[in-house]
């Protein structure tokens, strides 16, 4: 049986609905408003002929069922329908059956026209009503057990911030219409970017599309720091295996902050899910930093403007009042609002100002329905409170920051911005929190300030969760994100005494512009001081300041046994922004930091020379050999092990330059069509296509073009090391299965993705049947 329990009384009203119109197979409206907690459905609002009453009652006894029932008898009697039907959610007893037919035998053709819970789960279960279901996401949510397998990380990898809130955003969540064409677009686009002003439910509907498709037995990669490259190399090689990647505020969160690597990199997922029929991806990105993307950078707008990616903007003016109404109460419920507060709501239908209000958005509603925002109002001005938060969306950060939060609470929360825009291991929060009070007066240091502060800042303004072990901190709302930055450029002296007490580098970055950060990290760099800066770990530390020793050509004693070190780890973070590997041997083979750093002393050894090559990839790696062969050239007994050295290195980088290899990208270049149409053969009546052959053909291509691009990669070699390279040799077997998911990604039928909207979008407008939904919804006790 599915698990009733955790719908509300609105998503069971909803839900029989759907049954009882495909059961009776006609259409049914709301045209009651019941008090008693029960909604009347009927055919006509006119004739009455059918009517149906949904009773929620599902943690209730049925005691109080049939009096609420004997209630009804007026009502049904001044009606008079040809057939009326009682949904029930409880399972009734043939005796509790028969004492309520006994009430309604008039209207009843029999005791079937009472349909108890289990008979709702029976019809659920059958095959042919999936559908229903599907649109109930409650329902498959939990049936498939999702939610309990969130921490297994053969469907969940590397989630751990997705997760930390899922069951409570499951909670509010509303199968919207925009989340239905989201749905749509994915299942027959693979790709989608969701676009839309702050707080409007990217990221929960993200969230949710990403939970309906884990529950298809896709596997789950997530991020919201950027790392693409990270998440990419993540992905399965077997195309078989169905995978879906999130990639939220895929843009940045403030501002295009994409560097170019990672819109290459970006725009080389892409074309890896496109051509992959068993990946998806979905974007999200508020829509300022979107349209700043496409005019900062052109061939990313035109990569954007391209048909490979579905552009959904979730606009609140087209949701629905009724959905409106729907996240409104679902907040109400699940929070637990006091039942003096929900009368205000009702009273004079204050309900209908609130979710019509232009200014409505989820996050407003999440932000109002906080126990610690609302126990402040009175409950005969709670909806005069929400209104005016709606009036001035822009101040409720602003209002709780400087109202009612302490100056110590404020100094932990500008240190928290300081680290991050999206959560902090906590311990590190911890050291930069204790070491910015250490710098303000009048603070009492008898007590632990920074569990004190948490405690009063924990699930109303931050939120903690566990990654891999580890404790994490992070804003609830990144709208309180929004509000912060604006203290970091408005405040001058807020901000001047967070610079005083930075610890790490991600501080340094966050709290000056790009001109005054480098200005500073000069500086640092040449006077040694960047050694007391904090980093993640050592070993970022290391590729960090090796890298702006290079950057800035830098001579300081300080530096020469780090550079060794470097020189001998297994490590190249040039993702990060640093300079690769390579391009740090490049400088250091040059003046003025060759000769002080004794760089040719350096590459004549070999171990740290196989250190070096260890990390690159195959440019890199050809680049650098021959970089450091010209040291080598008059050392004899040198190239005696580096020649070798070099051969070996670089065949083993063939071989993974092979496997490596984006199908993909190279069959752009080819005219799939065309050879889809050689291996089809047609007849009057029939066509047959040869998959095998148009496969075999493709990889004929690529075996040529791959070995081509190779050959004219090593053409720069030295001759002594080029001669013992065979390109010849080498296999590009194991492309088989990508070449399939091109072709089949070829075949698959375009879906008109706008032409879906225009048939399917909702509106903003408010008809009387919404009055009438919206009524049914709050005017309940």
């Amino acid at each position: 049986m599915f698990n009733y329990h955790n719908l509300n009384d609105i998503e069971f009203e909803e839900l029989c609905k759907d049954i009882m119109e495909k059961l009776l197979n006609t259409g049914l409206r709301i045209f009651a408003k019941g008090r008693d907690g029960g909604v009347d459905l009927t055919d006509s609002t006119v004739t009455h002929k059918i009517v149906v009453q949904v009773k929620h009652y599902i943690n209730s006894k049925f005691s109080d069922l049939i009096t609420t029932l004997k209630k009804e008898v007026g009502k049904v009697n001044s009606l008079k329908p040809n057939q009326y039907y009682i949904c029930c959610g409880m399972n009734l007893t043939d005796s509790n059956i028969s004492e309520i037919y006994s009430i309604f035998s008039n209207y009843m053709d029999s005791d079937r026209n009472i349909i108890t819970l289990k008979e709702v789960d029976e019809f659920l279960q059958k095959p042919e009503n999936s559908d229903i279901v599907r649109k109930h996401y409650k329902l498959w949510l939990y049936a498939s057990n999702i939610l309990s397998e969130i921490y297994n990380q053969d469907i969940f990898i590397d989630c751990e911030s997705l997760l930390s809130d899922v069951n409570e955003e499951c909670k509010y969540f509303v199968q919207t219409a925009s989340y239905e064409e989201c749905l749509k677009c994915l299942e027959n686009n693979r790709i989608i970017m969701m676009i839309g002003a702050p707080g409007v439910g990217k990221t929960v509907t993200s969230k949710m599309l990403i939970f309906y498709f884990a529950s298809q037995e896709f596997r789950v990669r997530y991020t919201t720091n950027g790392d693409i490259s990270n998440v990419k190399r993540s992905l399965s090689g077997n195309s078989d295996l169905k995978e879906i990647v999130l990639l939220d505020d895929c843009l940045g969160q403030h501002y295009f902050n994409m560097k170019d690597s990672q819109e290459n990199e970006l725009m080389s997922l892409i074309k890896y899910i496109k051509m992959n029929p068993n990946k998806m991806l979905i974007l999200n990105s508020r829509i300022t930093v979107y349209n700043e993307a496409k005019e900062r950078s052109e061939g990313f707008g035109i990569f954007l403007q391209g048909d490979k990616i579905k552009i959904h903007t979730i606009n609140m003016d087209l949701t629905s009042p009724v959905e409106k109404a729907k996240i409104f109460y679902n907040h109400l419920v699940f929070k637990n609002v006091p039942k003096e507060y929900y009368n205000n709501i009702r009273k004079d239908k204050n309900y209908l100002k609130i979710v019509n209000h232009l200014n409505y958005t989820p996050r407003i509603i999440e932000y109002i329905t906080n126990s610690s925002r609302y126990i402040t109002v009175p409950p005969e001005n709670y909806s005069n409170y929400i209104l005016e938060t709606l009036l001035h969306p822009d101040d409720i950060w602003k209002n709780e920051f400087e109202r009612r939060l302490q100056n110590i609470d404020r100094a932990f929360m500008s240190t928290l911005y300081s680290l991050t825009d999206t959560s902090i291991e906590c311990e590190i929060l911890k050291i930069c929190f204790n070491h910015r009070l250490s710098q303000m007066n009048d603070i009492d240091n008898t007590v632990n300030n920074y569990e004190l502060t948490l405690a009063r800042l924990n699930e109303s303004i931050v939120s903690i969760f566990d990654n891999k072990g580890k404790k994490q901190i992070g804003v609830m709302n990144p709208s309180i994100n929004d509000y912060l930055k604006s203290v970091f450029e408005k405040n001058i002296l807020e901000l001047s005494a967070v610079r005083k007490a930075i610890l790490y580098y991600i501080q340094l970055e966050r709290c000056y512009s790009n001109n005054e950060l480098e200005e500073i990290l000069k500086k640092n760099v040449m006077d040694g001081s960047i050694l007391n800066v904090q980093f993640n770990d050592d070993i970022e530390k290391e590729n960090f300041i090796i890298s702006k020793v290079c950057q800035y050509e830098v001579k300081n004693e300080l530096y020469k046994s780090m550079i060794i070190q470097y020189l001998n780890n297994g490590y190249d973070i040039s993702h990060k922004g640093l300079l690769s590997k390579n391009r740090v041997v490049t400088s250091l083979s040059e003046e003025p930091l060759c000769s002080f750093y004794n760089f040719t002393e350096l590459v004549c050894n070999k171990d740290i020379v196989n250190n070096i090559f260890s990390v690159m990839t195959f440019e890199e790696l050809i680049d650098t050999v021959n970089t450091i062969n010209k040291f080598l050239q008059l050392n004899t007994s040198a190239l005696k092990w580096f020649v070798p050295l070099c051969a070996n290195c670089i065949s083993a980088a063939l071989d993974a330059q092979i496997d490596s290899i984006e199908v993909s990208s190279y069959c752009e270049n080819y005219d799939i069509r065309d050879v889809v149409e050689q291996h089809t053969s047609r007849n009057e009546w029939d066509f047959e296509f040869d998959q095998d052959g148009a496969v075999d053909t493709i990889e004929q291509f690529l075996e040529e073009d791959i070995k081509d691009d190779l050959k004219e990669m090593i053409a720069d070699l030295p001759m002594t090391i080029r001669d013992k390279l065979d390109i010849e040799s080498k296999s590009i077997d194991g492309k088989r299965t990508e070449i399939e998911g091109v072709i089949e990604s070829f075949l698959e039928p375009d879906f008109d993705y706008d032409d879906y909207r225009d048939n399917h979008s909702g509106s903003g407008s408010t008809n009387k049947g919404d009055f009438d939904i919206i009524d049914a919804i709050f005017d309940r006790d």
